[in-house]
């Protein structure tokens, strides 16, 4: 049951996966997935916050250790945040191509045809709003999570579990870019560049802080300091520092490697950062 399952992750200060589209050999293959007519394109957009448990298929849905996760710009935080990855998107398969073979006993097409049964009746979720999949570096059940429609599935061993986003969910004020070049961290460590709509750097910092994971935030000044200043707690060594007051240098230094965010106005006058991740 979900709820006895050690679940690890691998931890994002790996080297990280490319995060590109599956791509598929051919446009006839039987893998290919079909978009419906009312099924929009998915986008990564579409699924970034925080996501929790709605309904489970294990009675004892009530003492799961793990009920809720969080999505950010292509990483997977789960739980209270100790465990975090990232993930790939697929949404060039179909959802054969995921499940054949994970079956026994069975056809394919007999396999399809209970799950189909088995999520409406658990879920009242169709299968035909399939939109594709995320690939995590989790172990199961959070190493694929599948969309359908607005909702999130994931199962493992006979047990279902469906997720909703948090009601409480507020908007992301830092819009972020990811460097999605595929070339390796350890030759280009820039991750992400982010953009927000404010011009003083106090506001920004205060989004920045609020919007960042709990890993992160415990190892954060809450205020931002208007001098150099540097801080250790139990994990990271963390200093801030300005250069002519125009540019903002936040490093943060891990046993397993580096966080550097760099802030400064862009031509239009708004807070952007960009955020490095240096590997051990």
């Amino acid at each position: 049951m979900f709820g006895v399952v050690l679940i690890s992750c691998r931890q994002q200060t790996q080297e990280k996966q490319n995060t590109a589209l599956k791509k598929v050999k051919t446009a006839n293959s039987k893998y290919l997935l079909k978009k419906e007519n009312n099924v929009d394109v998915f986008a990564l957009s579409d699924i970034q916050g925080k996501w929790e448990l709605k309904k489970s298929s294990n009675t004892n849905s009530e003492t799961l250790e793990i009920n809720n996760f969080e999505l950010l710009d292509r990483e997977f935080i789960l739980g209270d945040g100790t465990s975090n990855t990232y993930f790939e998107i697929d949404s060039i398969h179909n959802l054969e191509y995921h499940i054949e073979g994970h079956f026994y006993n069975h056809s394919l097409a007999e396999e399809m045809k209970s799950l189909e049964k088995k999520i409406y009746d658990l879920f009242k979720v169709k299968l035909n709003t399939f939109r594709g999949v995320m690939i995590t570096k989790c172990s199961p059940p959070f190493h694929k999570i599948y969309v359908f429609g607005d909702n999130l599935l994931v199962w493992y061993s006979g047990d279902y579990m469906q997720f909703v986003k948090s009601k409480n969910a507020k908007e992301v004020l830092f819009k972020c870019k990811e460097n999605d070049n595929g070339i390796s961290r350890y030759e280009d460590p820039l991750n992400k560049t982010c953009v927000c709509n404010e011009s003083a750097f106090n506001r920004a910092y205060e989004i920045f802080y609020n919007e960042s994971p709990d890993y992160l935030k415990k190892d954060l000044l809450k205020k931002l300091p208007q001098s150099n200043f540097k801080t250790r707690s139990e994990d990271a060594e963390v200093q801030y520092k300005w250069i002519l007051q125009d540019t903002l240098k936040i490093e943060m230094g891990f046993q397993g490697g580096e966080n550097r965010y760099i802030f400064y106005k862009n031509d239009d006058n708004k807070i952007e950062y960009k955020e490095y991740l240096s590997l051990p």
